[in-house]
């Protein structure tokens, strides 16, 4: 039912799309009812951790396989996995504290501080005995890195490590055109166009897959957000605490990652002075938002390193 439900919607999409975009009304509400259903199949649960209250979904049964968002992020950047990967795995995706609907988190605002509360509350939801697989997107893979140190700490030893176009290693980057700040002023049409150029400039390569669907959730999750993540990416501390664990590590990007741009070798050179058994995937012509621009070949790809 499910599957069907999500089918209808996708065909309403199509139909209603038109290029034209000044004969175009942005839909908000038939892009939240597509959201809402991949929700609705959800496990929606609210658990206090030591400073905040964390939202978590999770959908299916069997190994834990934990989703970490990226910054301006929420759940939403998963889901175009939460339903593939729930066929074999219990899928976790939190909104990190600070962001989507967990509450906020008491100044300052550190990876370490994120991290021990996610891990207060995975402890609430998984048993010690239980190895979880941790996946982190952009700042969501910064922040796995201390999720998993915190996590052993407590006694609970994470299978794999897996990053997604991480931030916090210290090295430079990409250069790419200034993104498009949004105000009050802006009309409907030209917030649509800010997150879909942003969209363009930062997330996507293939201009073609910034779909209506993806400014929807770019939109709601800025409009979101509370921790200004990008200062913390800039800093080196995923590669400090990936010095202190040794854990099976896999990182992967998008060859056209705007974010990494011609430093891609030197983050891989931080990488190896770290972990030197860390293994690399790099794939043609996708961009930083992998998962979403090209789902397909990125399920493969981290289903792929799940079963290595």
């Amino acid at each position: 039912m499910l599957v069907k439900e999500i089918k209808k919607i996708n065909s309403s999409y199509k139909k209603n799309w038109t290029p034209k975009r000044n004969e175009m009304k942005f839909n908000f509400e038939q892009f939240s009812n597509y959201i809402l259903t991949i929700e609705q199949s959800s496990t929606k649960t609210f658990i206090k951790s030591q400073d905040t209250k964390i939202c978590w979904r999770s959908w299916g049964e069997g190994k834990a396989l934990i989703l970490l968002h990226g910054g301006y992020g929420s759940w939403a950047h998963w889901i175009k996995q939460a339903i593939p990967f729930s066929k074999k795995y219990k899928v976790l995706i939190p909104d990190m504290p600070g962001f989507g609907e967990s509450d906020d988190l008491s100044l300052p605002h550190t990876p370490e501080k994120i991290a021990s509360n996610i891990a207060d509350t995975i402890q609430k939801l998984i048993s010690k005995d239980v190895q979880p697989i941790i996946c982190g997107f952009s700042f969501g893979g910064l922040i796995a890195g201390h999720l998993s140190y915190s996590l052993v700490e407590r006694g609970i030893n994470p299978e794999k490590l897996i990053l997604v176009g991480p931030g916090g290693l210290g090295a430079k980057r990409g250069e790419m055109k200034n993104m498009i700040p949004r105000h009050s002023k802006m009309t409907e049409e030209e917030v649509y166009q800010a997150h879909k150029t942003n969209l363009e400039i930062l997330m996507m390569h293939d201009k073609k897959k910034v779909d209506e669907r993806s400014v929807h959730i770019q939109k709601q999750n800025t409009d979101a957000h509370r921790i200004k993540s990008r200062p913390i990416s800039s800093t080196d501390t995923l590669a400090r605490i990936l010095k202190k664990q040794n854990i099976p590590l896999y990182v992967l990007w998008g060859e056209k990652d705007a974010s990494v741009g011609v430093y891609l070798e030197d983050r891989m050179a931080i990488l190896r002075n770290v972990n030197n058994k860390v293994r690399f995937h790099v794939e043609f012509n996708l961009g930083h938002w992998i998962m979403y621009e090209n789902e397909i070949i990125f399920n493969k790809i981290l289903d792929d390193i799940i079963q290595d």
